[in-house]
């Protein structure tokens, strides 16, 4: 009778151990997720999938709307470039990865912003502050075919420009410039440039420049400051696409060049100054617009380039300044040239 009653329990007990196996060959599955980055024109997809014992996994990036088209849609990161918007817009992207034999999915919601002119031209998001003297007429001179002396006409491209902006009816050339001095070549100085503003009665004054934002005073005043700096502090382009920093080569300390500042912005509390550079050669962008037109230099870069190179600015203003006190005597400080 003992033997009959022990045999329900070695069964299960039996039974018991059986389930306890079952439980312990549930193995975990690999995970999918990502995060995404807004890059100013583009945003950046990043993978964060988990991938569990060793699984080789491949992935996929989908939208769920046809506003984007994802580059590499098959890559570990992924991206796509922001299309041009009159207003915000959401949309979901999709990432599936597998293992061979089982899949994973995550969807997100991404809010693209609208398209600004500071997102084009590769400023930044937010747009906090600016003031631009721009005028409605063409006054951009490219020092490309300005004569014989092109290459170093920096400085009567500079100026003739600043004259154009203060008159539109003015017809001298960067060439009529250079004729006038220096002509048979040679680097113009900050002196030179003063003396032709002065020959057609514009007028001027220079400024001490301690640190490069306090001409954001002058802009504010309606002026344009035409600065003589180094360019080789000034940092070389991130994006070819983006009109932010400088379009071309210096590779020497000691690349003295004229432009003139026109108006300033901040954005996402970065300082950047508006320019026009003539040091163009007819270099555009893919919309076929010059490159030193409307170029942007950050605060940095212009003020160690100015400070190691001419610490003034020479401000070019519309209103009439006769008999009154403006800057420092031209004539005691030292003046420097550019190319």
């Amino acid at each position: 009778m003992k033997h009959y009653k022990l045999l329900p329990l070695v069964l299960l007990t039996l039974l018991s151990c059986s389930k306890a196996k079952d439980k312990e060959v549930i193995i975990p599955a690999s995970k999918a997720d990502f995060t995404f980055t807004d890059g100013i024109d583009h945003f950046e997809l990043k993978n964060n999938s988990t991938a569990i014992n060793g699984d080789v996994l491949t992935y996929k990036w989908a939208s769920m709307c046809d506003t984007i088209k994802i580059i590499n849609p098959e890559a570990y990161f992924a991206s796509f470039n922001l299309p041009e918007l009159s207003d915000n817009k959401q949309l979901k992207i999709r990432l599936t990865i597998n293992n061979g034999h089982v899949s994973d999915s995550v969807t997100k919601d991404i809010t693209l912003s609208k398209t600004t002119l500071e997102r084009r031209y590769g400023l930044g998001i937010d747009l906090q502050d600016g003031h631009s003297n721009n005028v409605n007429y063409n006054w951009y001179y490219d020092q490309m075919n300005t004569g014989a002396y092109s290459f170093e006409n920096c400085g009567p491209t500079t100026v003739t420009m600043a004259i154009k902006w203060v008159n539109p009816d003015f017809t001298k050339t960067p060439e009529d410039a250079r004729n006038t001095y220096l002509s048979s070549g040679g680097w113009w100085y900050t002196n030179d440039i003063i003396a032709y503003l002065n020959q057609y009665s514009v007028s001027n004054f220079t400024i001490k420049i301690a640190h490069i934002d306090s001409i954001q005073r002058q802009i504010h005043l309606g002026n344009i400051a035409i600065l003589c700096l180094d360019m080789y502090y000034v940092s070389n382009p991130m994006n070819d696409k983006w009109h932010v920093d400088k379009f071309y080569l210096t590779n020497y300390k000691g690349w003295g060049h004229f432009i003139v500042v026109k108006g300033y912005k901040v954005v996402d509390n970065k300082i950047f100054y508006e320019a026009y550079d003539p040091n163009s050669y007819g270099l555009k962008y893919t919309n076929d617009s010059i490159k030193g037109i409307n170029r942007y230099y950050r605060s940095a870069d212009l003020d160690s380039a100015v400070t190691k190179w001419w610490s003034y600015a020479i401000i070019v203003s519309k209103s009439k300044l006769k008999g009154l006190n403006y800057g420092v005597d031209v004539s005691k400080i030292i003046h420097k040239s550019g190319l």
